[in-house]
């Protein structure tokens, strides 16, 4: 059996983890909004329509901020739309989705719902078809005391108190082709200066998150010239720009859609390494119109949507997975095997080790890709579990990793290490946490941890791994795929295609 070996050091270190890198996304598609958040008629819904067993879900998994409502539902959003009696709400038709939007769930029910799942409000303004004035007065009726037209209209509607919303995106995918309102570098950076301009007026303690490349592949030729033209426009006025990106590892999971076919699964380590290097050449950008404005400000990163298309037909040569997707009579649910998990915990690896640029992501979208919904019930896919795990242990600082890890072939970044980590000191309760996740379909790797502190004792492992890694949880057995603790032993080993969380005790 091969090794990896990994050496930490509480001298090196690479910045605090935000928990808001731990945040996810909802958008009115489908059934994600009505009937799995909001649906009156359920059987556990609350005394106001929301559905109990999705809101428990919800709070076990800890994400600490959650986007709304696009996407690209919003660039053809009326924020006035979703206000005030159910019974007066215009039904409008959603040009995104192409589907009928009924505005029973708008910003008030929303920053309700987002309060029971104790979550951070995060909210998108129309900047496809709409106006910076649309925007600040948006945020006039979330976050002003009283006594002006908008923050009378919220107590009118019977909310006292401002929502008190601070993290704000000021649209979303600007720069796609299927946008609402579709836009030019240049025509988007100027509105996104003006609306700053004008929301900040209203409250200057917002922070705000400029459209960046919603893709880095060759089928999308604006990266990363658009990150740079949009920010020379409104640099002064934001605070982040928001990336996107979601990877498949089959091609016939992707046919149809906008997503390129760029990977397979014997490419899943190199899958990170395309995401760190979008991250870095996007904060090149950045750094670049910080010089040339001799800017004392750093513009930080809020990757808003991030995700794995799941895939029911993934083949590697020489293995026999037997057990694959089979849909549920009546259940229209996409399942999230093993793979995709192992595949998550390794981008969420990744937003660790780049935390000090990093600052917020959303994992996109919540309501299907780690939870699985329906009329019946709900229940927690395998993604659900390193999420959940990463949003929980990694408090603290993130330690710079000395990794040495056995490589694998790749077609598209060559030799790539496949293991991957990331490592988070924790120094009020003493504790080193190492996220830990073997991306090869064949390999077991044992880990050699060298962790340079006074001294360390290893207290518990967590891990997901399966025989069958298309295998998934479904409604008639949720735990099918789930992290069990081992008992401590010498050795920690890392089985092909898993995900591991080891904590270390520092006496």
């Amino acid at each position: 059996m091969r090794k990896a070996r990994l050496k930490l050091d509480k001298d090196f270190k690479i910045a605090p983890v935000d928990k808001r890198i731990f945040s996810t996304f909802i958008e009115p598609i489908g059934n994600i909004v009505y009937g799995s958040i909001y649906n009156p008629d359920h059987p556990t819904a609350d005394e106001q329509g929301f559905r109990k067993d999705v809101l428990d879900l919800m709070r076990d998994l800890k994400s600490t901020a959650i986007r709304y409502p696009g996407g690209n539902f919003v660039s053809g959003y009326n924020w006035m739309d979703g206000i005030g009696p159910k019974e007066n709400r215009p039904v409008r038709f959603d040009k995104a989705w192409g589907s009928i939007e009924t505005n029973q769930m708008g910003i008030d029910e929303y920053t309700d719902w987002v309060k029971k799942v104790g979550a951070e409000p995060m909210l998108a303004v129309n900047l496809g078809t709409g106006t910076p004035e649309e925007a600040s007065n948006e945020i006039e009726y979330t976050n002003m005391e009283g006594g002006t037209y908008f923050s009378d209209l919220r107590k009118k509607n019977g909310y006292e108190k401002p929502h008190n919303i601070k993290l704000w995106c000021l649209g979303n995918e600007m720069d796609g082709t299927w946008q609402m309102g579709e836009k030019t570098a240049v025509e988007y950076g100027r509105i996104a200066y003006e609306a700053a301009k004008q929301m900040r007026c209203i409250d200057p303690e917002i922070e705000l998150v400029a459209c960046g490349s919603c893709a880095n592949d060759k089928s999308h030729p604006s990266y990363p010239e658009w990150d740079r033209v949009v920010l020379e426009q409104c640099y002064d006025k934001v605070d982040y720009l928001s990336l996107h990106r979601y990877y498949s590892y089959d091609p016939e999971s992707v046919k149809g859609t906008v997503f390129p076919a760029q990977f397979t699964p014997e490419d899943l380590p190199c899958i990170a390494q395309d995401m760190s290097q979008f991250i870095d050449t996007v904060c090149a950008a950045a750094d670049y119109v910080k010089g040339l404005k001799y800017s004392d400000k750093t513009i930080n990163i809020c990757f808003d949507e991030w995700g794995i298309i799941s895939s029911q037909t993934a083949k590697v040569e020489g293995l026999e997975w037997t057990e694959r997707i089979t849909p549920e009579k009546g259940k229209r649910i996409r399942r999230m095997n093993l793979i995709d998990a192992v595949l998550f915990g390794s981008l969420l690896i990744t937003f660790i080790n780049k935390c000090d640029r990093v600052k917020i992501a959303c994992q996109s979208i919540v309501i299907g890709s780690m939870v699985g919904v329906d009329s019946d019930g709900a229940y927690r896919q395998t993604t659900y579990y390193p999420f959940q795990h990463a949003a929980t242990y990694a408090d603290g600082v993130t330690l710079r990793s000395g990794l040495d890890s056995p490589l694998k072939n790749t077609d598209g970044y060559g030799d790539q290490p496949f293991i991957q980590t990331a490592a988070v000191y924790n120094d009020k309760e003493g504790m080193i946490t190492v996220f830990a996740v073997n991306l090869s379909p064949r390999e077991s790797v044992e880990l050699d941890c060298n962790i340079q502190f006074d001294n360390v004792e290893l207290i518990r492992h967590i891990q997901m791994h399966d025989d069958q890694p298309l295998a998934v949880n479904t409604f008639k057995n949720p735990n099918r795929i789930i992290p069990r603790e081992l008992e401590i032993g010498e050795d920690i080993i890392l089985p092909p295609l898993s995900w591991n969380v080891l904590s270390f005790k520092v006496q």
